[in-house]
């Protein structure tokens, strides 16, 4: 009798010893009463936002819509004055950029433009000799083709907010500040005359005066000014990691940019300036890790 009181007593001491181990094994017990242990589950791990995911690269064309600038001529006998008739011209893109939440995001965005009429034309007016010169005060009839193409590659540093939809369209917002990269590239032809009576019958040559005069040249500028934008678009997510990209920009170019050109009645300075420019671009973005 005595041999089973111990066994019982040596059994009892061994399951008080091993409760609490098993406790730590479940992660914590909680008291429910009667002296009984619960096991309670660990807590479930709180999801966090993995930045690392979320850098992209893009890739874009679209086209320059509509362009605000004002084009002057020094020579005011020259008629070109304005805004000018700038016509549509093309963009490609390229942007590198990343999540900084799920929501918000930066991009370094560079665009470019390739040549693009400015002027291009043929031009008949009347104008003087060049002061200083053995045609001065001598009136001429001319004919003139010139023309200025302009080119531009902007970077930008956009910050954009993307509006969650709860759907795979997202709208976004955003704008940027960066530099322009302009340039303008000029070639001209002149002819002048002073006996031309078919076409410029109220001109005569005065005595000594060269009958014909011509000037042609070219020449080409280069200049770097700060830019800022504006964007909205709506993006679509094709699948997790690629994204159809269609958006509007809104682009102000600052500073201008001129050109010097030779005429018959001397030296001339086309200027291009106040530039706003209307774009719309559509593209791909691809998200990687």
């Amino acid at each position: 009798m005595k041999a089973v009181k111990a066994a019982i007593a040596a059994a009892w001491i061994i399951a008080s010893g091993a409760a609490p181990a098993m406790a730590a094994d479940w992660g914590g017990v909680k008291d429910m009463g009667g002296g009984v242990p619960i096991p309670v589950p660990a807590p479930a791990p709180v999801p966090t936002y993995d930045a690392d995911s979320d850098w992209y690269v893009g890739l874009a064309i679209g086209g320059n819509l509509s362009t605000s600038a004002k084009i002057r001529d020094s020579d005011q006998n020259m008629p070109i004055g304005g805004s000018g008739d700038i016509a549509m011209s093309p963009t490609f893109g390229a942007t590198f950029g990343r999540y900084i939440t799920p929501s918000l995001r930066w991009e370094v965005a560079i665009d470019y433009t390739p040549n693009f009429n400015l002027i291009d034309g043929t031009s008949k007016y009347t104008t003087f000799g060049e002061p200083g010169t053995a045609i001065e005060g001598q009136p001429y009839g001319v004919f003139r083709n010139d023309t200025v193409k302009l080119s531009r590659t902007t970077a930008l540093f956009n910050l954009l907010y993307d509006i969650p939809t709860g759907t795979r369209f997202t709208p976004y917002l955003g704008g940027g500040v960066g530099i322009t990269w302009r340039r303008l590239e000029r070639n001209y032809t002149e002819t002048a005359r002073c006996n031309d009576t078919f076409d410029f019958p109220a001109i005569s040559c005065s005595p000594g005066s060269p009958t014909a005069v011509t000037r042609s040249g070219s020449d080409s500028k280069n200049q770097i000014n700060v830019a800022a934008a504006v964007q909205a678009g709506v993006a679509t997510e094709l699948t997790d990691q690629i994204i159809w990209d269609n958006g509007w920009q809104m682009l102000w170019e600052s500073g201008s940019i001129s050109i010097a050109g030779d005429s018959i009645s001397g030296s001339n300075r086309i200027t291009y300036k106040d530039s706003v420019l209307q774009q719309f671009r559509s593209g791909i973005r691809i998200k990687f890790d």
